[in-house]
């Protein structure tokens, strides 16, 4: 059985899903579908649900969460490469 801990917030129009497992962790930026996680033993963001793993560098959920708030605050919107070289 897989046990892991979900958590939901909301950064103005978009939903932010945490999870953390046994596996490792995600977080899912919706309406447009960006996820990041570690599965796969490295930290990575896929800008569609089954999309390539683009890598990154930040290995901690809970940095990734507070970049990601912080762009949202900053741009108003998920401005897809930006997001990603925070987190390179």
């Amino acid at each position: 059985m897989k046990k892991s801990e979900i958590a939901v917030f909301e950064i103005g129009d978009y939903k932010i899903y945490q999870k953390n497992s046994l596996r490792g962790w995600a977080v899912t930026i919706m309406p447009i579908n960006i996820r990041i996680d570690n599965f796969h033993n490295f930290p990575h963001i896929h800008y569609s649900l089954k999309g390539k793993h683009i890598p990154i560098k930040i290995n901690d959920m809970i940095m990734v969460i507070e970049i990601v708030k912080k762009h949202i605050l900053e741009n108003g919107k998920i401005q897809k490469e930006k997001l990603k070289e925070e987190l390179s």
